[in-house]
Parts: C-alpha cells; structure tokens; sequence
C-alpha cells in the first residue's frame, strides 16, 4: 500500500494534503445483506420526518389543500443530486464535503465566514418547543392556550408550561450525544427507531381513517407543478373560521377554532392600504378595534358549526357565498347559494338556478372546499405578479421538505462516520463516553485509479443510490402521509405558533369520540417522537459540521490525538446549548423557524452550487460528475435560491 501524500490538491496552502490508500470493497447486496442498507438515507428519513413533514407540510394543506404538495416533492427530488454528491466526495477521499468546500478556491478564509453566517438558519431550537406542545397539551388533557395550570407546586400560564417543557427537552436532548461507540452509531439507531414507529402509526391512521378523497387529493398534489390555490376571503368549516370583511378602506380579518363549544381567536388582522397591523393570542388589540373584533367574533360564532361549511367571495359588484353540510367523505353538500347585489340578497337551491358566471365559480369553491386553482404562470402574466400566498410558509415548507439546508451536508459526514467508500479510513467522531478507542484521521485518504479500483467505485455508487432511493422513498412517504390527516381533520384550521402538531391529536379526538381516550394520547406520543429526536439531531447537525471543519482545517487542532476529536466536537455542543437556553427565553419558535427556512434555502442554492464545483476541481476526471449530475446540481441552486427571492422580494 502506498501511503505517501498526493500533490496538495487544495487551493487553500493552509490545508494539509490528503494521504494514499486502497479503497475497500464495495458491500454485496442480496436479500442476506439486507441490514446493509440501514445507513445515512434510513438516518436522514428520521430527521426528514419532523419540522417540514410534521409542521410546515400540515399547516400549508390545512390552509391551501394538497395543491402545493409539488413544492415540497420538487424539493426532495433537488435534494437527492445534492446528497448523492456531497457523498461521491466523501468516498473519493472519506472527508466531509465542508472540508472540500474549504479546500476549493478563494480558501478558507472565505468560506469558513461564509458558511458561518448561513449555519444561523440551523441554530435556533425550535424542535424542542415545538415537541413541548405535545407534552403540554397530554398533561393538561386540552391544547395549551391562555389558561393558568399548577405544576410541580408552581402556578404558571399554559404558555409558560410549554416554555418550560421546551427547557428540559432541550436540555435532554444532550444526554444520548453523550454516550455510545460512535455518536452516528447512537444517531442511527434513534433515527431507524422513530422511523419504524411512525411510519407505522401514520400509514395505520391514513389506511383505516382518511377518506379515499383526501389520499388522491394529496397524491394528486404532488403532480400539480405549477398550480396555486386562490383561498376564499371568508371560509367556515367544521368548527374552524376565517372570516374577512372590509369597510371604510380597510379589510379585516379574523382566524380562530371553535374549542369546547366556545370561539378562540387566533389571530385578527387589520389592512389599511398595505398597512398591516396583526394581533395573536394574548396581545392587547386597541378599544377601537375591540368592537370590530368582538362583532365578526359574533358572527364568525354563529356561522361556525361542526360537520357544516360556509365560504364567501367577492366579484364584481356582488357578494357570492354557500353552505352546506361536510359528508363522510369530508366533501362539501351545498344546501343553499345566496348573491348579494345592492343591498339585497337572493337565495337559490341549486348552481343550476345562478347566473353562469356565479355558477362556475361557486361550484369550483365548493368542489375545492374553499379554494380555486389558477396557473403561476398565467396568473403572473396576467396580474404581473405572484398570487398573495403565505410565501414564507411555502418556502419553509420547500426549504424542511427531506432534510433541507445545511443538514443535506450530514450525508457526506455519514458516510465518513459508516466507513463507507474512504471513510473506512480515516475513522470517526467518538463519544464522549464509551468511545475512547475510537480515533478521527486529521486528513483524508484518496486511492489510486486503476480497473480494479474503479470496479471497486461502481460498486460504492450503487451502494449510495440505493442508500438515496430509501431516502427518496422514505421522505416523500413521511410528508405525504402527515398532510393526509391534515385534509382529514384539521383542513381550513388557522394554524397559529407551535399548535399544528396538537391539533391534529385533537382533530382524531374529536372525529372519534368513542376511541379518544386512545386516541388523543397515541397521537400526541406519535407527534413528540416526530420533532423531539430531530432536536438531538440538530445539536449534532451543528456540532458535527464544524467539528470536522475545525479538525483538519485548525493547524491547532491537527496537533491533538485522534481519540480527541470529542472536545472540539462537545465544545461546539455545549457553545450550542447555552445559546439554544437563551433563544428558547426570547423568541417564538414558530416566527424563528420562518426566518430560518428562508437562510436555510440560501444555504442549500448556494452549497449546490459549491458542491458542483468542488467534485469538477478536485476529484480526478474519472470519478467526477456525470452530465445528468450536474444539470440536477444547478437546478437544485436554481429552486432553492429562486424561492428565497420570491419571498424576500414578495415577486
């Protein structure tokens, strides 16, 4: 074997140059080996199930359908180039493809700052309040709102219990990093455990209890590239209402649930002529719109039934609106149309008694449950711009949608710590108990180009495409089946901070009263094992990237013993514990994670991109890139950067 180092092929001086060795043989794949395929895409299926596929996804299916599914389906299919590559370098030469990204032109004085400053997305600990709601709402035996509970002898508010469970999940989430072999070694079982269980429960829930129409809504959603849902003003089902009106230049909106046979609002809205003004729950609205709020919460009451609908829209100079009854099937039966016109309104029994023009549309709301579809395209065309969604939402949902932002990374450092391809080689990230033995090389290890070895490099990239197809499988599945009981029983719910998770517990409850005591409690377990996982995942996500910048990068650190990698790796750890406590203490973790979504697209756009560049610069030609690779590398850049300037720039 030929250890001697290769010529540096860094850009960066700095970096010490990789060694030489033999790339090991690629694993056999039969039915017999089939634990083989438990690796990095089986891990990364666990974390993508969480904050994207749990929140975000049936949040924008509550409000808009499953019409935007594509989003979230065209973001896992970008990420798939991006993870397949950042893993083709880690089998060349068993380094983290952040490494790689420093070796690459200007050099790490640019890009360690650079990718400091997009790891923002990745710092705030909105996994652990969001798995506080759960808890919360198990504890009390309702979702958490404004009301005053006693825990522990302490008198607290219902927000205040959740901030303080969201302390201690947080905090516990540092305790299995702590323990093991490897810490990927504890990572993949935690993740292949969470995995098997809730798949399980949702595939269970979504056979036996979400009407064939929902499923085909939501399968049919991913398909739908390039639709948008145009959501009514006013729209009032099963118990949840948004309702909107508009007077003297100003349109106001109010969104809440009914919740044991009383209204709660979740949010109220005032808009002057672009000027918004936005009220949540708890905060003091002025006596002036008090009686305003008070008045549509009247009316939003009477209107607001379970197992009934009513919607309402404006065209023209008539008011158009419907109700009717919710059927089994959870599709709308209209039982009377109502056209408002000067001040007087007409009620008809039937579509085929309205003015065509009337009849279309009211039949496309009450088909679509509130909604109509229209063309990006021909809406931009036409209007000169986007149609008003939640884009902030809907990025957040493309940029959580797999695994999304910087965690795509994780790939290449799971490959490494799995002693795939080279990273056999080099070792990996000990604990800090129980890993002693366990030693990380400073540098990576390139093999030489020969038939064999090339052989040898086929067999490892079909090892990661399969490894991706579970991945691939695996995320679409995870996302696909959460908006599923989204449609069943929370559609046109507000969503409002960190409830999302809950209500979808709630909505089981109370579809089947007789089974709730099971129920309710499955499904809040189901909804804590979904996002308080990902938070230890989170702390490793940041701990281990920078770690392995560190550990080759530092000159200071390449002085240390490869059994104290842990260090550096449990500083960083407990440099992101003292901030998470901090950031749990000031900000909504909802608000937070919106901002972060939208860095986290800038992220993975501009590490695509990086990526691309780097396996063209530094591997050898023959290991580098195929055309269809690199198509997808750009376009993946493309997609996520594309959607970060329609949300800032509002296009």
């Amino acid at each position: 074997m030929n250890n001697a180092p290769q010529p540096n092929p860094s850009m960066d001086p700095g970096i010490p140059s990789w060694s030489r060795g033999d790339l090991p043989p690629s694993p056999r794949f039969g039915w017999r080996q089939i634990t083989s395929l438990i690796g990095p895409g089986i891990v990364m299926v666990g974390v993508s199930i969480g904050a994207g596929e749990w929140l975000f996804g049936p949040a924008v299916t509550a409000q808009y359908g499953g019409t935007l599914l594509w989003l979230g389906g065209l973001s896992i299919l970008m990420q798939l180039f991006y993870n397949l590559e950042v893993m083709r370098y880690t089998l060349y030469c068993g380094e983290p493809v952040h490494v790689g990204f420093c070796r690459s032109w200007p050099g790490r004085r640019f890009w360690i700052p650079f990718y400091a400053v997009l790891e923002f997305s990745s710092i705030w600990p909105f996994m652990a309040s969001n798995a506080a709601v759960p808890l919360a709402a198990a504890m009390l035996g309702h979702l958490p709102g404004a009301g005053m509970t006693s825990w522990l002898g302490f008198d607290m508010s219902e927000a205040g219990l959740v901030k303080v469970l969201g302390y201690l999940i947080f905090i516990l989430a540092f305790v299995p990093l702590i323990f093991g072999g490897t810490v990927y070694r504890l990572i993949e079982r935690l993740m292949t455990a969470k995995m098997v269980i809730v798949l399980t429960f949702l595939t269970f829930t979504s056979l036996f209890m979400v009407s064939g129409r929902n499923v085909g809504e939501v399968f049919s959603g991913f398909f739908r590239v390039g639709s948008a849902p145009l959501r009514a003003a006013t729209v009032i089902a099963d118990g949840h209402f948004t309702l909107s009106t508009r007077e003297a230049g100003a349109a106001y909106t109010i969104r809440g649930t009914m919740e044991n046979g009383r209204p709660v609002v979740l949010s109220f809205a005032v808009d002057r002529e672009g000027n918004l003004q936005s009220f949540g729950v708890g905060d003091p609205i002025p006596p002036g719109l008090e009686n305003r709020r008070r008045r549509m919460l009247e009316q939003a009451g009477r209107l607001a039934r379970k197992g009934g609908f009513y919607v309402e829209v404006v065209e023209g100079t008539a008011v158009l609106s419907a109700e009717g009854m919710i059927a089994d099937d959870r599709s709308w039966r209209p039982t009377a149309f109502f056209v408002k016109r000067d001040g007087l309104v007409e009620r008809f029994e039937s579509l085929e008694e309205l003015p065509p023009a009337f009849a279309r549309r009211l039949g496309e709301l009450v088909d679509r449950q509130g909604l109509e579809l229209v063309s990006l395209i021909g809406y931009a065309r036409e209007h000169g711009r986007l149609p008003y969604l939640e884009w902030a939402m809907l990025a957040g949902l493309a940029a959580i949608a797999g695994a999304g932002g910087l965690s795509n990374s994780l790939f290449s450092n799971y490959t490494r710590d799995k002693g795939w391809g080279m990273g056999a080689r080099v070792g990996a990230i000990p604990s800090a108990v129980g890993g002693m033995t366990i030693s990380l090389s400073h540098v990576g290890e390139v093999f030489t180009i020969s038939r064999e070895s090339l052989q040898r490099w086929r067999g490892w990239l079909r090892q990661i495409r399969r490894d991706q197809a579970i991945w691939v499988i695996g995320s679409f599945l995870g996302m696909a089946l959460p908006c599923m009981l989204s449609l069943e029983f929370i559609r046109n719910a507000p969503i409002s901070g960190n409830r999302v998770g809950a209500m979808v517990a709630d909505g089981l409850a109370s579809r089947y009263p007789d089974f709730g005591y099971i129920l309710w409690p499955l499904t809040l377990l189901i909804s804590f094992l979904v996002l308080a996982p990902n938070q230890i995942h989170s702390g490793d996500n940041i701990a281990r990237r920078w770690t392995d910048i560190i550990w080759t990068v530092s000159r200071r650190a390449r002085t240390l013993g490869g059994n104290q990698v842990k260090f550096i790796y449990y500083g960083i750890l407990l440099a992101y514990g003292i901030w998470g406590l901090f950031a749990l203490s000031l900000f909504n973790p909802l608000q937070i994670a919106k901002v972060g979504t939208v860095l986290m697209n800038v992220a993975l756009g501009a590490s695509s991109l990086h990526v691309l560049y780097v396996n063209h610069s530094l591997l050898p030609a023959e290991l580098r890139p195929g055309w269809i690779s690199r198509i997808g590398l750009v376009c993946c850049g493309l997609f996520f950067l594309g959607i970060t300037v329609i949300v800032i720039f509002k296009v």
